[in-house]
């Protein structure tokens, strides 16, 4: 009995079932930060914001950060992400 599952295990092997998942591409996300521009305006930015100089601050429809494969526009949360009602805020 082992020698039937260890004879099968190596026909999988070298038949390369599996590898086509192995090998699939991956959507590279980025992290993108929402910054406070003016008012209740923000842009994103790739940069992670400075402790010292920015914190994630309540304000009415926004989101701090978000993960995705494609840049987002400024000023607009894309599909697929849920406004938090914060946003990195110059201290």
């Amino acid at each position: 009995m082992k020698k039937i599952r260890m004879g099968l295990m190596a026909i999988v092997a070298l038949s390369g079932v599996g590898s086509a998942f192995a090998f699939s591409p991956k959507p590279n996300s980025v992290n993108y930060y929402a910054r406070q521009v003016s008012g209740s305006s923000f842009r994103w930015t790739t940069t992670t914001p400075n402790p010292n100089t920015a914190a994630c601050s309540p304000q009415l429809n926004d989101i701090c950060q978000i993960s995705t494969d494609t840049p987002p526009p400024a000023g607009e949360i894309p599909s697929g992400h849920t406004a938090t009602n914060m946003v990195f805020k110059a201290l």
